[in-house]
């Protein structure tokens, strides 16, 4: 979060935050635990530490829930797609428009 923020500040480029959610605090231990790379205490810390997280989630401009990979992956793809058809970033429609404004009519 502060390296968006900070980087976002430093470039004229406009940055989209994105947070990922898991579907409950216990499906999330269930997952940390079905990697098999932690021992419990380092799931615990990582359970806190993403609690700690969570509590910032109306800092992100997007917020999706990861109860479905496919579904959650399709969502974020949607608003990628979304952000690059914003009128704002789309060098030439101006002059595409106005192009066709002035076309006659057959």
């Amino acid at each position: 979060l502060t390296m968006t923020k900070s980087y976002s500040f430093q470039c004229s480029i406009s940055l989209r935050a994105f947070f990922i959610l898991p579907p409950s605090m216990k499906e999330l231990k269930a997952r940390l635990k079905r990697r098999a790379e932690d021992q419990e205490a380092v799931i615990e810390t990582r359970l806190k530490n993403a609690r700690n997280e969570i509590e910032h989630w109306k800092e992100y401009d997007f917020v999706i829930v990861n109860d479905d990979l496919d579904r959650a992956f399709a969502e974020v793809r949607g608003i990628v797609v979304a952000e690059r058809l914003r009128r704002d970033r789309r060098p030439g429609l101006f002059d595409f428009v106005s192009g066709l404004l002035d076309e006659k009519t057959v």
